[in-house]
């Protein structure tokens, strides 16, 4: 699992959610990268740091690939993987939702129900 281009990374990341099409799941994760040698200081506070981004296809991590993004790249990435989320977005299921609205209604109904069963009715 070395580290490969941004352009490299994309468009293995591509192949992936095509493989995981049918079946699977990719999960990629950001976080701060740190460049540090043994030598160097410890970064300021107006220190700009790389984004490592990981993807692993499968829950056994058959399939991993990292990147580390410069932040003078982070735009030209940020677009392209957005782009690539948008393609495969088709692949998601749909889950189906009950109306919350509908549930307090039917909930309301109930109560006034039972209320009006409990009266008596010579009162």
């Amino acid at each position: 699992m070395g580290l490969l281009s941004n352009d490299a990374f994309l468009s293995q990341l591509n192949q992936l959610y095509e493989k995981s099409k049918e079946a699977g799941t990719v999960y990629v994760t950001m976080k701060r990268g740190i460049i540090r040698n043994k030598k160097s200081p410890k970064p300021g506070p107006d220190a700009e740091f790389p984004c490592l981004v990981r993807a692993v296809c499968g829950k056994n991590g058959k399939k991993k690939i990292s990147t580390l993004v410069m932040p003078s790249d982070t735009e030209k990435f940020q677009d392209a993987y957005s782009n690539i989320i948008k393609v495969h977005m088709d692949s998601l299921k749909k889950k189906e939702r009950v109306k919350k609205a509908k549930k307090t209604q039917e909930k309301t109904q109930e109560k006034t129900q039972e209320k009006t069963q409990e009266r008596p009715q010579g009162a």
